[in-house]
C-alpha cells in the first residue's frame, strides 16, 4: 500500500438535491490539470449509486479514482462509512486533489468536522467548500426553513448560484439577503450547467478553521496509522489502551480472513461493552458492524482493505478470551 507523503488539497462540493453538484464535478474533471491524479468520494442518498458511474465518464480514468458511499448521509453512523471509503480511496489513489460530494440531504458541517479530526491532520488540507444553490428556491419556505439547506450556505467558502440562466435578478437578490443572514460575506458566483472555475478550489477553507486550531498538537496523524496499522501476513494484531476511565481494544486480522456472519452477529450482541465498530469480510461479503446504546446495526460494503474490530468499555475485559472467540469465527479456507 502506498503511503501518503503530503496533505491532499480537499474540497467539499455541496448543495441541495438537484442543484447540479455532479454536473459541476464533471465540469471540473474536464479542466483537471494534465498529469494530476484526482480522487472523488461520492455520497448518494439512494442505494444504487448512479453518480459514480457518470463521473467515471469524465476526464482521464487512468488518473481518476472514484468511490461511492450509497444509502444516506456518509457522516452518519459515527462517520464509519465515510472513514472507511475515504481511507481506501486515499490509499489506492494517492491523489493530487480530493473532491467530496455529499448527498443533497447530508450534513456538511458534520463532514467538515470529520475531515478536521486529528487522524486526518497532515493527511488532508481543507480547501474551499463550494456550495451550489438554485436561487429560485430561496422564494420557497420549504427550502429556506430546511436546516440542511441553511447549513449548506452557512459552511460555504464559495457560494455558487447554479442555473443562473433561468433565475431572475430578484432571485439573486433574495439569495444574497439569505446568505448575508446566515453569515456568508463573500461573492456569489453565477454559473450555468455547473461551470465552476478551477481557481475556486485553490484557497484554503475559512469556515470552522477553529476546528484545526483547537485540536491537540500531539494528536496522532492518519499517516502514522496508514504506515503502522496494516494487516499481518498471518494471525492477528491486537492493540489496547486505557485512557480517561475507558478501555479500548481492537484487532486487525490477516488478509483473506473470512468470518461467519451469523456467529459475528451473536458475538457482538453478547459483548458487555459500550461501543463496537468493525469492518469484516464475512461469508456474506464485506460488512460494517456498529453497536451503540445496545443496538447493533450492519451495512454491506462493496469492498474493504482488511478486517478490523474495535471496542470501548468502561471496565477491563479478558482481551485474550475475546480474541480467541473472534478467531474461532474465522471460516476455514476452501482448498
Amino acid at each position: 500500500m502506498k503511503i501518503i507523503q503530503k496533505a491532499v488539497p480537499t474540497n467539499i462540493i455541496t448543495g441541495f438535491l438537484g442543484v447540479g453538484k455532479s454536473t459541476a464535478i464533471r465540469h471540473l474533471l474536464t479542466t483537471k490539470p494534465e498529469g494530476e491524479t484526482w480522487a472523488v468520494l461520492v455520497n448518494e442518498f439512494g442505494e444504487v449509486g448512479i453518480d459514480g458511474s457518470l463521473l467515471r465518464e469524465s476526464g482521464d480514468n487512468k488518473q481518476l479514482y472514484i468511490k461511492e458511499v450509497p444509502g444516506g448521509c456518509m457522516c452518519c453512523t459515527s462517520g464509519l462509512p465515510m472513514q472507511i471509503a475515504l481511507n481506501l480511496l486515499l490509499a489506492q489513489s494517492q491523489p493530487d486533489r480530493l473532491l467530496i460530494e455529499p448527498t443533497g440531504l447530508g450534513h456538511p458541517l458534520e463532514i467538515l468536522q470529520s475531515l478536521s479530526a486529528a487522524h486526518y491532520r497532515g493527511v488532508l488540507e481543507l480547501r474551499q467548500t463550494l456550495t451550489l444553490v438554485d436561487a429560485r428556491k430561496v422564494s420557497d419556505s420549504r427550502y429556506t426553513e430546511h436546516p440542511i439547506f441553511r447549513q449548506q450556505i452557512e459552511v460555504a467558502d464559495c457560494l455558487v448560484a447554479n442555473k443562473a440562466d433561468v433565475c431572475t435578478e430578484g432571485d439573486f437578490a433574495s439569495l444574497a439577503q439569505l446568505a448575508q443572514e446566515l453569515g456568508y460575506q463573500g461573492e456569489i458566483n453565477r454559473v450555468v450547467q455547473g461551470e465552476v472555475k478551477l481557481d475556486w478550489l485553490v484557497p484554503k477553507a475559512q469556515f470552522q478553521q477553529r476546528l484545526f486550531e483547537t485540536a491537540p498538537a500531539d494528536a496522532e496523524p492518519a499517516q502514522a496509522l496508514l504506515e503502522t496499522l496494516q494487516a499481518p501476513a498471518q494471525g492477528v494484531i491486537c492493540r489496547q489502551r486505557q485512557s480517561d476511565g475507558f478501555y479500548t481494544f481492537g484487532w486487525i486480522f490477516s488478509l483473506g480472513s473470512c468470518f461467519d456472519f451469523n456467529g459475528v452477529m451473536s458475538f457482538f450482541m453478547g459483548l458487555d461493552v459500550q461501543r463496537v465498530k468493525a469492518i469484516l469480510l464475512t461469508d456474506k461479503g464485506w460488512y460494517v458492524f456498529n453497536q451503540a446504546d445496545g443496538v447493533l446495526s450492519t451495512n454491506a460494503l462493496s469492498e474493504g482493505l482488511d478486517s478490523r474490530v474495535e471496542c470501548i468499555s468502561e471496565h477491563a475485559c479478558d482481551v485474550d478470551s475475546l480474541q480467541g472467540a473472534l478467531q474461532s469465527l474465522i471460516k476455514p479456507r476452501s482448498i
